[in-house]
């Protein structure tokens, strides 16, 4: 149980750390600030952290 809520808290904060990283390098603009309501980039971006995190942390 506890391994599960480390697991889930560490993925959380890596995927906000992924949407703020790509807000701030220009790469993604949130949908009420005109940008597009489905993001592929961060969709993918988000996808490589938690797979990565999944190969070193199962």
């Amino acid at each position: 149980m506890q391994f599960d809520l480390a697991h889930a808290i560490v993925a959380g904060l890596l995927i906000l750390g992924v949407v703020h990283w790509m807000e701030r390098a220009g790469w993604y603009v949130r949908h009420k600030d005109g940008g597009p309501r489905w993001s592929w980039p961060l969709f993918g971006a988000v996808f490589v952290v938690i797979f990565v995190l999944n190969l070193v942390w199962p």
